[in-house]
């Protein structure tokens, strides 16, 4: 059975598809939460928090149709993404804590720590320009997708969302430079 089947038996209620789905890409959702999660001192989640907290997420859908590993685990990295970002918000409106929570991250065009809910507002901002070009930055930032699983999620070609990748983070670096 492949990925997007075991999702499909998954939302409809098979626990065992489930347990399948999450033994087949486990692996992969480690890489992606420890991307999230590296060097990210203000954290108090575990990587397996993380991946929980995003199985959980992602067992409550039931109206999404997957296509295969690459849609699951872009929407894995979006739920983690929310879960970094709820809990960057939670500790923000605590008026006794007052540090930042950056994001650092391995993607080697991008040379600068990042204030998590900086990015997420000029994310916000840059999907109401683009939003193909918001989802691919989420992607690449929060999943740690390489271009070519991108491309197979987005249907373009690598070249196409090499260019936009290169455009949306010279328009990032701008914005959250200042």
């Amino acid at each position: 059975m492949d990925h997007a089947d075991l999702m499909a038996d998954w939302q409809s209620g098979n626990s065992d598809a489930g347990s399948s789905l999450i033994k087949k890409i486990y692996a992969e959702l480690e890489v992606i939460a420890g991307a999230k999660l590296s060097q990210e001192p203000h954290s108090s989640l575990s990587t397996g928090d993380l991946i929980n907290e995003a199985i959980i997420r992602l067992s409550k859908l039931n109206q999404i149709e997957f296509q295969d590993r690459a849609h699951i685990l872009a929407l894995a990295s979006r739920i983690m993404r929310q879960v970094l970002i709820d809990q960057a918000r939670r500790r923000h409106a605590d008026k006794r804590y007052h540090k930042q929570v950056t994001l650092q991250t391995n993607i080697a065009e991008w040379q600068m720590p990042i204030e998590l809910l900086a990015l997420d507002m000029h994310l916000n901002e840059l999907r109401e320009i683009d939003p193909q070009r918001a989802d691919i930055v989420e992607m690449r930032f929060f999943g740690g997708m390489s271009l070519t699983d991108i491309s197979t999620v987005l249907d373009v070609s690598v070249a196409t969302v090499k260019r936009r990748w290169q455009a949306s983070r010279i328009w990032l670096q701008d914005r959250m430079a200042g």
